[in-house]
This record gives structure tokens, C-alpha cells and sequence, in this order.
């Protein structure tokens, strides 16, 4: 991999396979691994439970999230892969907070995040609706139980409003194509992605 494809950042719906996807590639290609920390939100659960706490759950994710960059880029890293771009704050917060809270958590992202380094290419898992439900409900998560297909559809057109805006380069791959793929299979599937 070289310098420009050094930072990957893994995206796309609730339940589509980004955190397995990148622990693959991380052993695969080798490199220092970031994941999303989001357990520890103690909004979270409230928000999916009654749809309050909407402010205070993204406002807490940014916090969460700079502790954690902060730590992470401190150290240098050859190979990073993610499972998430910190710009999906800003994809929630559009579909759930008003016009005033969203330019409050704006402002707050750039503030905490515009000096670090963007990814150098996002992997997008596009799953059908089906399937990320039919996860969502297996890995049984209790706060997630309550997701409704239309939440879930309209996320996925955030996601694609999103990527449309980024000048970064963007691989599209159907999750369901990378369901009981091995290590050699996967690398086949990426090497030239990674390595362009």
C-alpha cells in the first residue's frame, strides 16, 4: 500500500459488516487498527429507546471520539484501517437533531477534527436492507432491536448524499459478496483497491 491509500476508513449502514471487514483487512494487510468506541455513550440507549437525548448523544460521540483520535494519532501508524470516518457524527446528526443543534455539532467537529489526517479512501459496504436487518437482529444488541426499516433506508441515503460530496476516492462492494470469504479471497478482492 502506498502513502496515499494508507488511511482506510471502513463506512456504511448499522449492522452491515464494517467492524468485521476491517479487523480482516488489518490482519491482512497488516496495519494499526481503529475502531469505534460508542459502548460507553450513555445516551445512546435512551435515544434508540425513547428518541430523546438526541443532542447529548452525538455531542457526547464527539467528545468520546476526540479522547480517542487524540490517543490515536499521537503514536505513528504505517497502515490504519477504521471502521467508521468521524464525519458520520455529522450524517446522525443531520437526520436527527434541528437546524440549530446540527450548526452546534458542525462547529464542534470542525473544531476537534479538521487538523487531523482524512482517510485516503472509504470503503463502502452497500448492503440490502434486508440483510443489515437480519444482522442487526443475530448480533441481538437490545437498543437495536427497535430500528425500523424506514430509519434504516433513510440512513442509507444519507450515507449516499454523504458520499457524493467527498472528493476522496470511494470502492462500493455489495456486503453480501464478502460473506464467507477468506483471507486469500478477501486480499484478491482488495489488493488492487488498496494498492492503486
Amino acid at each position: 500500500m502506498n502513502n496515499r491509500r494508507r488511511y482506510i476508513a471502513i463506512e456504511g449502514n448499522i449492522g452491515v459488516g464494517k467492524t468485521t471487514l476491517t479487523q480482516s483487512l488489518c490482519k491482512i494487510f497488516k496495519g494499526s487498527i481503529l475502531l469505534e468506541e460508542f459502548k460507553d455513550n450513555k445516551f445512546l440507549k435512551e435515544f434508540y429507546a425513547s428518541g430523546s437525548y438526541a443532542f447529548e448523544m452525538e455531542m457526547q460521540f464527539l467528545l468520546d471520539r476526540s479522547i480517542q483520535i487524540n490517543k490515536f494519532f499521537s503514536k505513528d501508524h504505517a497502515k490504519i484501517f477504521s471502521d467508521f470516518h468521524i464525519d458520520k457524527s455529522l450524517i446522525f446528526s443531520k437526520m436527527n437533531l434541528n437546524n440549530t443543534c446540527l450548526e452546534i455539532i458542525n462547529q464542534t467537529h470542525f473544531n476537534l477534527f479538521n487538523h487531523f489526517p482524512k482517510p485516503d479512501l472509504i470503503i463502502y459496504l452497500d448492503g440490502s436492507l434486508d440483510s443489515i436487518m437480519s444482522n442487526i437482529s443475530k448480533r441481538n444488541r437490545a437498543y437495536e432491536q427497535k430500528f425500523s426499516l424506514e430509519y434504516l433506508e433513510k440512513l442509507s441515503l444519507n450515507y449516499n448524499h454523504w458520499l457524493e460530496s467527498l472528493e476522496i476516492p470511494v470502492f462500493k462492494i455489495n456486503s453480501n459478496k464478502l460473506l464467507f470469504k477468506g483471507f486469500d479471497e478477501l486480499k484478491n478482492i482488495f489488493s488492487p483497491i488498496l494498492n492503486a
